[in-house]
């Protein structure tokens, strides 16, 4: 098969494989502040001056603009996420086949595809982060093989890009491929000083003004919202202990080590002459890898882990193909070899290899399974998520806000955000996203009293939002300014679940709107009666 028809079988195997992520369940929390975050921006607000997001703006401000053409839905973000993701494993598959083989490519892109539908998580701005870091290395690989100088400006604009939808990530990443390219430099490879110069300047030249637009409209909310509080959730409050060495944690510990085995490689095959540019290859994944596995020391899981797992799974194959060319492998060592490589990956990757299978049957049955949330009809909803929002879209009119928080504002790990979205209604304040060492704050509870007091309350929704995590978030902060304001002002006045749904108290009217005429309940303490109508 020619590599044209074998990339395009390759394109259409992805996108069918990936096509399930359509019906899976919505996240109420990670999923649900980018879908929340987006619809602010189409909405005319600026993150971080509007409203508090600790990721870089690309990913809202991209699924802004994919809400704009397809409408604002779970099913056009899930789109969105099923092209991101399948970019990202063909793009591995390219990589791997410019430094080594089809075969190999084929193994990595494998090795890919289970990784990252294991990984789940939709719309989650690592996914493009990773994307654009490795379509960084691809030119870079590129203008080695051809040298070509505008695949350095091709691969300067995909870092800065990479910067836009994860700073911590594509910033790390950034620093450590502009390393590589001084070794290459210092050691003679390259003979002028051209291409880091120029993945500088046009990185510098692309980025600038974007971050000023952003510092400009709000700096000190840019650095505490960018800087200070990821650096305290990361330290303090959502810190997760590295798992103890089994076989479910075998990626834990095999693809970091993929990396550190990539960069001592990269020494033996220069001292051995060999191929140059999959030397330096190698070292610009091995690199790239280091940098990424910042998440998954901060927060060991396994999504914390997908960037660090995604550079040991690209990195692999390449490093198992140069093996056998500095061996000199016979056919039949290297298809012993090879075997090998599978049995040992694939008990590597168990978990999510009988996970996947446990989920194939039924997997591709899409089909309209919520027709009362206009905008997640095809994708699970938890019967209660389902209950709170068609609640909320029947009995509070469209231009009040609601409010989603958690019972013990003192004590957290987030919110169920996706209740916004769901129930399409506006978040009245600042804070859709809900973090530790944040709302547990009296600054910012004081701030949250202060915009609920401003606006027109339709309602609150509370949910436990705790678990017991070995982290600060677990500890009661013993501040309840928050806790305290909706207690003396509101009352429970439905409950679905874990949901429960908070109105004012005193028989202040709640309005509704109902073919086409604004109703009006005025609430007891225990029921309410229909108190009129008015056009």
């Amino acid at each position: 098969m020619s590599k044209k028809y074998l990339l395009i079988t390759l394109i259409v195997i992805t996108v069918i494989y990936y096509l399930p992520i359509i019906k899976l369940p919505v996240a109420p929390y990670d999923e649900a502040v980018i879908l929340v975050g987006a619809e602010r921006v189409l909405a005319g607000q600026i993150p971080y001056k509007d409203f508090l997001t600790v990721y870089g703006p690309g990913q809202v401000y991209t699924l802004a603009s994919v809400f704009k053409v397809l409408g604002t839905s779970v099913t056009s973000e899930r789109i969105y996420d099923i092209a991101i993701k399948s970019c990202l494993s063909l793009l591995i598959f390219l990589i791997i086949r410019q430094l080594s083989s089809n075969k190999t490519a084929i193994a990595g892109w494998v090795m890919s595809l289970i990784w990252i539908d294991y990984s789940r998580f939709h719309a989650y701005p690592v996914y493009p982060s990773v994307l654009f870091t490795f379509l960084c290395i691809y030119f870079l690989v590129l203008h080695m093989r051809r040298g070509k100088l505008y695949y350095i400006v091709l691969s300067s604009t995909s870092i800065v890009l990479a910067v836009l939808f994860r700073h911590d990530l594509g910033g790390l990443a950034a620093i450590a491929i502009a390393l590589v390219l001084l070794v290459r430099r210092l050691t003679g490879a390259q003979r002028s000083w051209t291409p880091l110069v120029t993945y500088i300047a046009s990185g510098i030249a692309l980025g600038t003004p974007v971050i000023l637009y952003f510092v400009l409209s709000d700096a000190k909310a840019v650095i505490n919202n960018l800087i200070i509080m990821p650096l305290d959730m990361i330290a303090n409050q959502q810190d997760l202990p590295y798992p103890a060495l089994s076989r479910y944690n075998l990626p834990f510990y095999v693809f970091p080590l993929m990396s550190l085995t990539g960069i001592t490689s990269f020494f033996i095959f220069v001292k051995r002459k060999m191929d140059e540019t999959t030397a330096y290859g190698i070292l610009l994944i091995s690199a790239a890898g280091v940098a990424f596995f910042n998440q998954a020391w901060g927060r060991a899981d396994a999504i914390h882990l997908l960037p660090s797992a995604l550079a040991g799974i690209l990195l692999s194959p390449i490093l198992l193909d140069a093996l056998r060319k500095m061996l000199s492998l016979s056919p039949r060592s290297y298809g012993l070899l090879f075997i090998g490589f599978i049995i040992f990956f694939g008990t590597t990757l168990s978990k999510p290899l009988s996970r996947n299978i446990l989920l194939l049957p039924g997997n591709y049955d899409i089909e309209i399974i919520n027709p009362e949330i206009e905008r997640a009809k095809y994708s699970i909803l938890a019967e209660d998520t389902k209950n709170t929002a068609s609640y909320l879209k029947k009995n509070i009119p469209a231009d009040d806000y609601i409010y989603v928080g958690v019972k013990n504002h003192d004590q957290l790990i987030f919110n169920n955000a996706i209740i916004y979205f769901l129930a399409e209604r506006k978040c009245a304040t600042k804070y859709h996203e809900l973090n530790p060492g944040q709302t547990n704050t009296l600054l910012i509870q004081e701030e949250i009293v202060d915009e609920l007091k401003s606006r027109s309350i339709g309602a609150i929704v509370l949910t436990p939002g705790w678990r017991d995590e070995p982290n600060l978030s677990s500890r009661d902060a013993k501040i309840d300014v928050l806790d305290n304001y909706i207690a003396d002002h509101f009352e429970l006045k439905e409950t679905f679940g874990i949901y429960e749904i908070w109105m004012k108290k005193g028989g202040e009217p709640i309005s509704w709107y109902q073919n086409g005429h604004r109703m009006f309940q005025t609430f007891t303490l225990d029921k309410y009666s229909d108190a009129g109508v008015s056009s």
